[in-house]
């Protein structure tokens, strides 16, 4: 069973987003590439584990600017394989920036010809890194995005992943990374994307892999009806197997990632009206925990959560 909900009627109703986890160092290294700081931010990202190391190098790779002062990082320090490997994942976001988020037939001759040369340049300087450093995962991890972004060959796009999860069998990101390259949008199949998710999900019970069970039926519900695919019964309750694969498995050891987890399983069973699980979530996030992702907004985050204890019953599950 789920833990039991824990209810405080008298909590502070405030919520805000939390972009940091409460994370100290990410906050630090947020500020540190904004700033061009390149000292702080290499104290940051060479003292961290690994899961934290995954973590803040999504906040260098998405970081504004990056791209214009870490080739003089890089010719500073010619030894170090650390500003080589963040110039190599913000060019990939880097060209996504310049693609847009829009469908393949909005962007413009000029957008896919930037896109295609930041790609590039992604690559090889991913390519180098692993050349130096075979064993660094988070070189793999931006090269799995690689091969969706590039289109790569299925087979070059499954030895990406095996050279990570030899690395680190349970990272996350790469776990992600992975289910979106087998997804139908990305020249994969529906049948490929739920297949990795369910074996990869058997194969790391007690860890955060598990979520990607439920983000595999969130992209899924698109082709079948919305919300009222993740109100079939077979469906939530495949996303709270996972959950009790992954956040309620008795090996399982809370860690910075696991309120994201958190924010995406109580979002899945909400919406899929199994309404008890769904409140001992939301008793965790509480009003310190909520993530942009899924939500989008404190507005929807708050609206769920309220019409989720409101439905809640003996049986869990508004029938």
């Amino acid at each position: 069973m789920w833990p039991k909900t824990r209810r405080a009627d008298d909590a502070d109703d405030t919520v805000e987003i939390n972009e940091f986890l409460h994370d100290e160092g990410a906050r630090r290294l947020s500020v540190a590439l904004r700033d061009r700081d390149w000292p702080t931010a290499r104290e940051i990202l060479t003292g961290a584990d690994p899961e934290h190391f995954m973590y803040y190098m999504e906040f260098a790779a998405s970081a504004d600017g990056v791209e214009e002062w870490i080739p003089d990082v890089i010719r500073a320090e010619p030894n170090s394989t650390l500003p080589l490997l963040v110039r190599g994942a913000r060019a990939v976001y880097w060209a996504w920036d310049a693609r847009g988020s829009g469908t393949s037939d909005t962007v413009s001759q000029e957008q896919w010809k930037i896109w295609f040369q930041r790609l590039k340049l992604a690559e090889n300087c991913l390519d180098e890194v692993i050349d130096r450093d075979p064993g660094c995962a988070e070189a793999w991890h931006y090269l799995v995005v690689l091969g969706r972004a590039r289109q790569l060959p299925m087979e070059e796009r499954w030895h990406r992943f095996n050279k990570l999860i030899e690395i680190d069998p349970t990272h996350l990101f790469g776990h992600e990374q992975m289910l979106n390259n087998l997804m139908p949008k990305w020249s994969g199949s529906t049948e490929a994307m739920f297949d990795f998710a369910r074996t990869r999900a058997a194969a790391c019970p007690g860890t955060n892999v598990p979520l990607i069970v439920a983000q595999a039926h969130l992209e899924h519900r698109w082709s079948e009806g919305g919300k009222a695919y993740l109100r079939r019964p077979e469906v939530s309750g495949e996303i709270c197997a996972a959950a009790h694969t992954s956040v309620w498995h008795d090996d399982y050891r809370r860690s910075l990632l696991t309120p994201v987890l958190w924010n995406h399983f109580a979002y899945s069973l909400s919406v899929g009206r199994l309404f008890r699980p769904a409140n001992a979530l939301f008793d965790e996030i509480g009003d310190e925990w909520v993530r942009t992702a899924p939500w989008r907004s404190v507005e929807r985050f708050t609206e769920l959560r309220d019409w989720s204890r409101e439905k809640d019953d003996d049986t869990g599950r508004d029938d």
